[in-house]
């Protein structure tokens, strides 16, 4: 029996999710741990940084050694592994997909999750309340970010098309995260076919556990 996948990082992380959903679709066993080479690690201490010099998640731990960065590992397991392509082979249209793979995971994570949803799961206001200042100076963001995925997803079934690609992976625990929070229903909604999107991508079977 093929041991698990190995993938460092807390399950509640966007990104750890992306590559969670990777190995749904390709049918891969895999194991959301704490633990490296066997030993407990804690998240931003000096084992972390062993294997991510940022201390960011996910990082996928092979026998090789750790792979970091959402976009490599989703490469990596395409590579490794087969199975459902998370990219087309067409040069341009594989370009789109890194496109909206970065766009999603550095421009629309920081406007919704850094900038607002972060400051509901860790707070930072006084008493560890939430700093609602903060959160409604964000905002016009958040609804900037919603608008540009909405325009790029028109009436296509995916972002990049109408095929599942890795760049769906990134964007759909973001939307799905904004969408669940009383700052982000009324703004999801406001794109029919960004909630239709989500929606419908909540009931798949790679992702519906997850994201539940």
């Amino acid at each position: 029996m093929t041991a698990p996948i190995k993938i460092y990082g807390p399950s509640f992380s966007t990104f750890v999710r992306s590559v969670m959903m990777a190995c749904e679709l390709k049918g891969l066993a895999y194991e959301v741990t704490t633990e490296v080479n066997g030993e407990e690690v804690g998240f931003h201490t000096a084992g972390h940084k062993a294997i991510h010099p940022y201390t960011k998640f996910p990082v996928l731990l092979t026998e090789q050694g750790p792979i970091a960065e959402t976009v490599a590992i989703l490469h990596y397991l395409e590579n490794a592994y087969g199975g459902t392509p998370l990219y087309p082979t067409d040069a341009f249209a594989q370009a789109q997909v890194e496109q909206w793979s970065g766009i999603s995971g550095i421009y629309v994570d920081f406007d919704i999750v850094r900038k607002v949803l972060l400051e509901f799961i860790f707070p930072k206001g006084e008493n560890g309340s939430v700093r609602m200042d903060k959160v409604e100076a964000a905002l016009p963001k958040v609804e900037s970010a919603l608008a540009i995925v909405a325009e790029q997803l028109a009436d296509q079934p995916y972002l990049c098309g109408d095929d599942l690609t890795a760049a769906d992976l990134i964007l759909i625990p973001i939307i799905d995260y904004i969408e669940k929070a009383d700052v982000g229903k009324p703004r999801v909604a406001e794109h029919a076919n960004l909630l239709a999107y989500i929606n419908r991508i909540r009931k798949e079977a790679f992702a519906k556990d997850i994201l539940s």
